[in-house]
């Protein structure tokens, strides 16, 4: 049993790496062979000609063969694929086939409208959304709060985020293997969205990372807050997660931002009197880890040794 929010992380990893759409597939890598071998089906079962023949156009590979190759070198999934992906990250099955999990994979399901239940009972992040046409679930998405989902949409789009008030969301259904427990609301509610951040990524979010690690006491080497997703801070976003109990693979996503938000709210709220002042030492820092102490707290006294 997994929790929503660990399923959710997942796709939003898909959807942060820019995960394509391949017909077929459930989170491989698309290489130009991969694509070639798209294209000699469609040559070999169509002719030479096969881009314009309109039985061709009808056919289930015929997008991947066309455009395709926008996807090599991305990890690729079809919609229901990326639910295959995503469950055998925890080495959960699931089937590959959107009306098949609609049949067999869900614990509870039914119509909605707008986005939302018609039992007018809460939609839960973590719960599949999926299309009907003439009954088959021929689609399907993962609401993951906040009125979105993610879904891998289709060849030229590849995975995205849409609203779950579209008009094509015609049904829910909360997933086998997933909690659905009242205290767990999937995706976490932080202050600030973030992308999912990991070794050598840069830019602001790593920044606001960076800053709320070392406000927290973690060390961040000798480069201190910089806005580079290097070796020292992999290793302090580790150190954060082994102490709150989250997987420590060195990436900042939706679990670790929330984590890492909650811990900082906390430092920030006086639990003490605010007549109440404390002096605290700390020794060994570098001129950058002094400064960054100093622009934190102003009335900081700093010495070199």
């Amino acid at each position: 049993m997994i929790s929503t929010a660990a399923l959710i992380e997942k796709f939003q990893y898909a959807l942060d790496n820019k995960f394509g759409y391949i017909y077929g597939t459930a989170g491989i890598l698309w290489t130009r062979s991969r694509q070639k071998q798209k294209v000699d089906y469609m040559v070999s079962k169509y002719g030479t000609s096969w881009q314009k023949n309109s039985e061709a156009k009808e056919d289930t590979y015929y997008r991947a063969a066309l455009i395709g190759d926008k996807w090599i070198d991305h990890y690729v999934a079809d919609c229901s694929g990326l639910f295959r992906w995503a469950m055998n990250e925890f080495k959960i099955y699931i089937a590959h086939g959107s009306n098949t999990i609609w049949k067999s994979y869900c614990t509870g399901k039914g119509n909605l409208s707008n986005g939302r239940r018609t039992d007018g009972k809460p939609l839960l992040p973590g719960t599949a959304v999926f299309t009907d046409k003439n009954g088959d679930k021929t689609h399907i998405g993962l609401f993951i709060g906040g009125g979105k989902v993610i879904e891998a949409s289709g060849t030229d789009a590849g995975v995205c985020m849409s609203n779950v008030s579209a008009t094509k969301w015609k049904c829910w259904g909360e997933l086998k293997n997933v909690s659905y427990e009242s205290s767990d609301t999937g995706f976490p509610d932080v202050t600030i969205w973030h992308p999912t951040i990991r070794r050598g990524s840069k830019g602001k979010d790593v920044t606001d990372c960076q800053t709320m690690l070392y406000n927290l006491g973690y060390d961040l080497g000798s480069y201190g807050i910089d806005g580079d997703y290097g070796r020292a801070t992999e290793a302090a976003v580790k150190e954060f997660q082994r102490d709150h109990k989250l997987n420590a693979d060195g990436v900042c996503g939706p679990l670790t931002w929330d984590s890492l938000e909650k811990a900082s709210e906390a430092i920030s709220r006086p639990s003490t009197p605010s007549d109440v002042k404390y002096t605290v030492c700390i020794k060994g820092l570098d001129k950058t880890q002094a400064d960054a102490l100093k622009k934190t707290f102003p009335d900081a006294t700093v010495t070199e040794e």
